[in-house]
Order: C-alpha cells, then structure tokens, then sequence
C-alpha cells in the first residue's frame, strides 16, 4: 500500500467510526481535544498529521493504541478497501499483528505519562498556536 492509499483509507476509517458513533467532526475534535483542522486533514485523506494527535484521535474512537501509525507505515496486513473500524480496535494477533495496547480510560492529564516524541510534538503545537495568537 502506497502512502496516498493509507491516508485515504485512514480518511474513510475515521469518517466510518466517526458517523457510526453519531459524531459530527467539531464533536470529535472537542472529543478528542485536538483541532477541527487534524480532523479534516486526516478525513480528507491527503496529509498526514502528527502522531500525538493520531494517539489522541484513537483514544476517542477507541481505537488501538498505534493503529493508525500500522497502516500508515504499511504494517497492517489487508488490503485498504478491506480494513474496518472494527480491525482498528481488534486485539486479534492472528488478524492485524501487534498485541492491544490498553489506551487510559481518563485523557491524559500529565506530561510524565506521554513519550519524550510526543512531549516535544505537544509543546512544539502549543508554542506554535500561542504565537499566533
């Protein structure tokens, strides 16, 4: 799978997890407590955005831990118009390869429980957000 058909096939996962849950974008933004703007660029299907807030959208839809970097990286083993939402979330080892990965029930409230790349990519969003301000 080319980097285009896993951004799109991201796209159609959120957006498919998204409607099934009732959700218009803004709530799932709130949700997830990023911007509306990384909701519609990764539903869009065209870039790709930063991995904590990849992290932070799996949470809200609850999706494993790390799922959206697998197909994104090409890990994942089906075809792209043969994944579903429901493989996002499967902790079956024979179906989609690394084992689940609790994700906290609560959002996370401190840095010390983020990983030093998604500490830096978290300051370094808020630093740019404060400057335009």
């Amino acid at each position: 799978m080319d980097e285009l058909e896993a951004l799109q096939t991201i796209g159609r996962l959120i957006k498919e997890e998204r409607l099934a849950q009732g959700l218009s974008q803004v709530q799932l933004a709130k949700q997830a407590g990023t911007a509306i703007k990384t909701v519609r660029t990764l539903e869009s299907g065209t870039r790709r955005t930063q991995e904590i807030n990849q992290r932070k959208l799996e949470h809200a839809l609850g999706w494993r831990a790390g799922s959206v970097s697998e197909v994104l990286k090409g890990k994942s083993t089906f075809a792209p118009d043969m994944i579903t939402p429901d493989d996002m979330r499967s902790g079956d080892e024979s179906r989609q390869g690394p084992p689940r990965v609790t994700v906290p029930s609560a959002p996370i409230a401190r840095a010390s429980h983020l990983s030093d790349e998604e500490l830096l990519a978290e300051l370094t969003y808020r630093m740019m957000h404060r400057n335009r301000g």
